[in-house]
Parts: structure tokens; sequence; C-alpha cells
């Protein structure tokens, strides 16, 4: 059995480990958040234009990789936290291109967001001219997805109106 002191030195022990605990931060509060968002513009025939949003959070700079498929060779460019797009001049409409975004602070890197891009010309039934691309946003098979921190169902917010006005003014009297 324990003596009184005994007793006293556990607790002091438990209470200098708890905030001990406490002054370092957890690996979920130091993690790197991701960019979100990734869009794609076609410049011209040889330029693509690749933009994200930046990620909540602090970062020193951003590693973008891209690769055209089939048996395209991967390209790393690093690019500075006040850029949040690449303008591609290697370009080839006729390649399906997979593109990767990740946020770097320090020596800790985010998880990518990655997104597959395809330029289709004149399909079946798309006869104006133009260039018909589509973006594909890949699977993470780890984790949850990177628009976790977007709104989703944002539909119910929309405001439908015919007013014909530059600003449309919509109140919620529940409040």
């Amino acid at each position: 059995m324990l003596s009184t002191g005994g007793v006293r030195w556990c607790w002091w022990a438990l209470l200098v480990m708890l905030a001990l605990v406490s002054c370092f931060p957890s690996k979920a509060q130091r993690q790197v958040a991701a960019p979100r968002r990734l869009r794609f513009k076609v410049q011209s025939p040889s330029k693509l234009l690749v933009a994200w949003r930046e990620p909540k959070g602090d970062v020193d700079s951003y590693l973008f990789y891209y690769n055209s498929i089939p048996g395209g060779q991967q390209k790393e460019i690093i690019v500075s936290k006040s850029d949040t797009k690449v303008l591609i001049t290697d370009y080839k409409p006729s390649k399906d291109y997979v593109f990767s975004v990740i946020a770097v602070r320090g020596g800790e890197q985010s998880r990518p967001l990655q997104s597959r891009f395809k330029a289709h010309t004149k399909e079946r039934g798309h006869t104006d001219g133009q260039d018909k691309t589509e973006a594909q946003r890949l699977t993470d098979p780890v984790g949850p997805t990177e628009d976790a921190n977007e709104i989703s169902g944002a539909d119910q917010f929309v405001c439908h109106t015919e007013a014909v006005a530059d600003i449309v003014i919509l109140v919620d009297g529940s409040w």
C-alpha cells in the first residue's frame, strides 16, 4: 500500500506528464492542409493553364507534378506560395494528363490533390469547332476527399429569382 507521500508523488508525476503531453501538438494539428479545387483552361493548342485554390493555413510552396498518359515522363515544378497556377507549355490535346499538387510547409507535405484531364477534339455530335475538355478527380483510396473543407449541399442556399438587377439580397428571417 502506498503512503500519503507516495500518492502525492504519483499525482504530481501524472500532472507533469499531462502538462508535457498538452504542450506538444499532435500530428493532426501539425498536418499541412491540401490545396483545393483543381481547374483547367486550354489557352492554345499547346498551352494548358492549371489552377487551384490555396489551402487553409500557411504554406511555404507547392510541388506540382504532371505527366501525359500512357507512358509520359513525370515532370515536377516547384511553385512559390504566392502562385496558385501553372502554365503547361508542352500540352498536347490528343493526350490525357494526370496532375498532382502538394502543399509544403517546412519539411512537411499535404496529401496530394490529384486530377486527370482529357481534351477530346471533334467528338460525334460536337461540331462547333471548339475542343471539349473534361476533368476527372482521381479517387484517394486513403482518407476523405479534399473537398471536406468545402460546403456540401450548397444548392439549398441558392437564391432563384427573376429579378433583373446587379445585386439580389436574400434575407433569412429565421434568426
